[in-house]
């Protein structure tokens, strides 16, 4: 059930609702409605990425000390197929 709030909003705020696609957004209820959802979808993405980045940091931080325990072996690799025959696939792949 909805509530009623009030709020007092800038002039350049006032003046994007007021600028809305009002087909897709008919009242400014819909329209502020749709913007506060889309800003924590917006967050939530954003802290996906961060969270992706991070594991990427760590793949490539494992991915460094492969190619340096496998240069002390010497072992040396022509191709990224050679590398990747040697590491096997990520369990995700399997």
């Amino acid at each position: 059930m909805a509530k009623q709030k009030h709020f007092r909003l800038p002039e350049d705020v006032l003046a994007m609702i007021n600028n809305r696609d009002k087909e897709m957004y008919p009242t400014e209820n819909v329209y502020i409605t749709e913007a506060v959802r889309n800003f924590f979808k917006k967050e939530e993405t954003e802290n996906v990425m961060d969270e992706l980045e991070d594991i990427q940091d760590k793949l490539d931080r494992i991915e460094k000390k492969l190619e340096e325990d496998a240069s002390k072996k010497n072992i040396s690799f022509s191709s990224d197929a050679e590398k990747k025959e040697l590491y096997g696939k990520p369990d995700f792949l399997k």
